[in-house]
């Protein structure tokens, strides 16, 4: 795979069991007639991120048939996380230890956060390259949100130390850009079914 921003790659984390949505798979969720996962996966290219790894656990099968047949699997590298229980650092490890020695940064984000405008990608994107040995953290009103961009010498660390409270706990350690954005996606999720209905019905 080749990368128009210098070997950043964009990670989205799917393995989740979706236990607050009644069992469903989240990443095939859909919001405004388009799933989560190509949402995302749509939004990455479109800000010049091409490589792209997508960590995939629960229901897995049901996920790469609809890559499938949709024609998205040959955008990203699927990285199957088998520990379905497991929290969601762990699929940020495997999806880490499958990143060449050529990586500079990765740019993660879980699933479920499906409707960050693209510009917000871009700026962030634009930040890291002229801060590449710190974090960058998109911020709304003084809220931190999502996606993250970790450099190289951070997300190694992941690798290498216990992290106690989730990949997020590293920032109070590291050197952190903060960049203020006019989207208020970075700080929305979809946990229940009814927050994507209560959204869907207002979009209609």
């Amino acid at each position: 795979m080749t990368n128009k921003n210098e070997n950043l790659y964009g990670i989205i984390l799917a393995a989740g069991q979706g236990k607050r949505i009644q069992g469903r798979i989240k990443a095939l969720l859909k919001i405004n007639k388009k799933t989560f996962v190509e949402k995302i996966i749509t939004s990455f290219v479109k800000s010049g991120i091409k490589n792209i790894l997508l960590v995939v656990g629960y229901k897995h099968k049901s996920v790469i048939n609809y890559l499938k047949k949709n024609m998205l699997l040959s955008k990203v590298a699927v990285v199957i996380n088998k520990k379905i229980y497991s929290q969601q650092i762990e699929s940020l490890k495997l999806a880490i230890k499958s990143l060449p020695e050529t990586c500079e940064g990765i740019m993660f984000l879980p699933v479920d956060y499906p409707i960050i405008k693209i510009s917000t990608y871009k700026k962030l994107v634009s930040v890291w390259k002229k801060n590449k040995t710190k974090i960058v953290l998109p911020s709304y009103n003084y809220r931190k949100g999502h996606p993250t961009i970790f450099p190289k010498n951070v997300y190694k660390k992941i690798l290498n130390k216990k992290i106690q409270g989730g990949a997020r706990s590293l920032i109070n350690n590291n050197k952190v850009v903060y960049v203020c954005v006019k989207d208020k996606n970075i700080v929305k999720d979809f946990d229940y079914l009814k927050d994507l209905n209560d959204y869907n019905k207002k979009i209609i």
